[in-house]
């Protein structure tokens, strides 16, 4: 085999069994991640469309609803670091079979729940397949790629998992509003398309794969697992995303709400928020290819969230026919700091095999901040009401960019 036809895995740490694959088998791997991160998002973001239908069918108010807006988050506070440990044993295959099949049990759940507490109870589930899953397809492809490249493949695969965003903002919407289907039915299409992402894995990944990409074991040492999670740089980076996501995922279910009472049409509303999206796509894998260019992850992701600051500070403000500010503002840099954050991974770790723990350790770590400030959102903006809740968030953001700022390891 020439080296012309072969690609090594990712170099980012030690590795003595470093095997070689050819292009066309780390090019499958590649595409069956991408379509896993594909089905992580749908997940994610599924209810987007669905919070007034989901309100009205339990007759809940916004603090209930926060509290179903992070259930998917508080198996991760439990189990994440365990299933870090789990998926650095089992086979990838192995892994993802285990986590589809417990995140399709989850919704099956959703869609027969006749109260809210088993509601949630099926978003938990679905939370715990989905994160189990996800911690394996999201070290493997660290382990693939070539460092020198891992800003863009990183936040590439961001990008797969963000897509959902649209197609749930916009296609969901349209799905509800214009087609009349229920939330329960559109979840059993998201049951099937689970099947499909799970049958593209098990024929494009080799059965003997694990997440460090080899088939041989590889037992790090206590020491070395104990120096994963004293990272300082971990914890930087942990809590930076914590308030990202807070802007980008906990208060993203309730942001097309915001706008109607702005005085767009849902449906309106919907396309403008999906557009932030869509200039995000774009923008991901630029600034992944501006960080791997310039060899800096750090000041991108500093930059990054100061956009972010300013972007909500304008949502509260803006009328109507100026929230295309927002729009252009949230849209670029700030959508760069997931494919940063993940990219983090493959310095802190010591060994391949590290990865899936230093996600987990700093998944956990994100959760339990993400699970507090979205129970403290639904409150916040009852109470508050959303304008004051984006200049919170907006104060949020500039903490964000200062542990980056901090995390001086990092590049």
């Amino acid at each position: 085999m020439s080296e012309a036809n072969t690609t090594e895995v990712n170099t980012a740490a030690v590795n003595p069994e470093q095997p070689k694959y050819t292009k066309k088998q780390v090019g499958l791997m590649i595409f069956a991640i991408f379509t896993c991160m594909i089905l992580t998002g749908l997940s994610g973001y599924k209810l987007l469309p669905m919070q007034t239908a989901i309100m009205e069918y339990f007759h809940i108010a916004e603090s209930s609803y926060g509290i179903l807006n992070t259930a998917a988050s508080w198996v991760s506070i439990c189990c994440a670091i365990p299933m870090g440990f789990l998926v650095r044993k089992l086979r990838c295959n192995i892994t993802v079979i285990i986590g589809y099949f417990v995140a399709m049990s989850g919704i099956f759940v959703q869609i027969i729940a006749s109260n809210f507490t088993f509601f949630v109870l099926g978003r938990v589930l679905e939370g715990a397949g989905s994160s189990f899953a996800g911690l394996a397809t999201g070290a493997l492809i660290l382990n693939l790629i070539d460092r020198r490249h891992i800003s863009f493949w990183s936040s590439f695969m961001v990008m797969a998992s963000v897509l959902p965003q649209i197609i749930m903002t916009k296609g969901g919407t349209t799905l509800m509003v214009n087609s009349g289907l229920t939330f329960q039915q559109l979840f059993w299409i998201v049951i099937g398309i689970y099947m499909v992402a799970l049958v593209v894995f098990l024929i494009c990944v080799p059965f003997s794969v694990k997440v460090h990409g080899i088939g041989s074991s590889q037992k790090p040492t206590r020491e070395q697992t104990i120096r994963v999670m004293k990272n300082k740089n971990a914890w930087f980076v942990a809590i930076g995303l914590i308030f990202y996501h807070a802007g980008s995922m906990t208060f993203t279910a309730y942001v097309i709400r915001f706008l109607t009472m702005k005085g767009l049409t849902q449906t309106q509303a919907a396309d403008t928020y999906s557009l932030t999206t869509l200039i995000g796509l774009a923008s991901m894998i630029a600034f992944g290819f501006i960080s791997d260019r310039f060899k800096t992850r750090r000041k991108i992701a500093m930059m990054s969230f100061a956009a972010a600051a300013v972007a909500f500070v304008v949502l509260g403000i803006a009328p109507a026919n100026l929230i295309w500010i927002y729009v252009v503002l949230w849209g670029t840099l700030p959508r760069s700091i997931v494919g940063m954050t993940n990219a983090t991974a493959a310095e802190i770790a010591e060994l391949p095999a590290d990865v899936p723990i230093v996600n987990s350790v700093r998944n956990t770590i994100a959760q339990i901040g993400i699970t507090i400030i979205g129970i403290l959102m639904g409150y916040g903006i009852q109470y508050l009401g959303y304008q004051a809740m984006t200049f919170i968030l907006a104060g949020g953001m500039v903490v964000g960019g200062f542990m980056w700022f901090l995390a001086k390891q990092i590049k």
